[in-house]
C-alpha cells in the first residue's frame, strides 16, 4: 500500500493518492474499531499536505486557488470561479438541459462536471445525484455486512463502496470550494473511458460478492 502512494505521488497523481490513503483509513477503522486510526490518519494526511505544498507545484497552487480564488478569478483561479459562478446560477430547478454556458469552465466534462449538472439541474439535480450516490454506498455496505462470515469478501465490498463515495464527494466538495480540488473524475458521470470502466467493474464485483451471500 506504501508503495503505491509513494508511486501516485512521484507521478503527482495526488488525487488518486488521496483517495488510496483515506480508503486505506476507513478499511482500517472498519478492521479494528479504533478511533485513534483515523485521528492519526488525518494527522498524517496534514503533514502531507504541508509537505506537498511546499514541494509540488500543483499542489501550492490548488491550496492557494482555494484559500482566495477571487484575488486571481481572470486567471489562475478562473475555473473554480466560473464553477462556484455556475452552480449559483443553477438556483433551485436549474437552467434547463443545454440551456446553461457550463463550457466556459475549462475541462467542465472531467473536473467540473458537477458544476455542469448543478448549472442545468440545479439543486433538485444536485440532490438526485447525491442520492444516487447515497443508495451505491449504503447497497455495498448492506453487502459487506451480509457477507461478513466471508472477511475478504467483506472487505473488497466494504473497499469498493467507500471508494466510490469518497471520489464522488472529493470531486463535488472541490467544485463547491469545500476543500482543494484533486483533479479526480465523478464516478459515473465525467468523461473518460478509464474512468467509467472502473466505475463499472467495481459494481460489477459487488454484484458478484452479493450473488454469493
Amino acid at each position: 500500500f506504501g508503495l503505491c502512494i509513494v508511486m501516485l505521488g512521484w507521478q503527482r497523481d495526488l488525487g488518486t493518492a488521496t483517495i488510496f490513503f483515506v480508503v486505506f483509513m476507513l478499511m482500517l477503522y472498519l478492521a479494528s474499531g479504533q478511533w485513534l486510526l483515523m485521528v492519526g490518519g488525518a494527522g498524517l494526511l496534514a503533514i502531507a499536505a504541508a509537505v506537498g505544498y511546499i514541494l509540488f507545484d500543483v499542489v501550492s497552487l490548488r491550496i492557494d486557488v482555494w484559500l482566495n480564488p477571487w484575488a486571481e478569478a481572470e486567471g489562475r483561479a478562473f475555473q473554480i470561479v466560473q464553477s462556484l459562478m455556475a452552480v449559483s446560477a443553477g438556483g433551485i430547478v436549474g437552467e434547463g438541459i443545454g440551456q446553461g454556458l457550463p463550457t466556459f469552465i475549462p475541462v467542465v466534462h472531467t473536473d467540473f462536471v458537477f458544476a455542469a449538472i448543478a448549472e442545468e439541474w440545479g439543486l433538485i439535480g444536485v440532490l438526485g445525484l447525491l442520492v444516487a450516490i447515497a443508495v451505491i454506498t449504503l447497497r455495498g455496505l448492506r453487502i459487506a455486512v451480509l457477507s461478513q462470515s466471508r472477511p475478504f469478501a467483506a472487505f473488497l465490498a466494504a473497499g469498493l463502496s467507500l471508494s466510490i463515495t469518497v471520489q464522488s464527494l472529493m470531486i463535488i466538495g472541490g467544485a463547491l470550494r469545500l476543500w482543494p480540488l484533486t483533479g479526480v473524475t465523478l464516478p459515473f458521470v465525467s468523461y473518460g473511458g478509464s474512468s467509467l470502466l472502473t466505475s463499472f467493474v467495481s459494481v460489477g464485483l459487488l454484484l458478484v460478492i452479493s450473488e454469493d451471500t
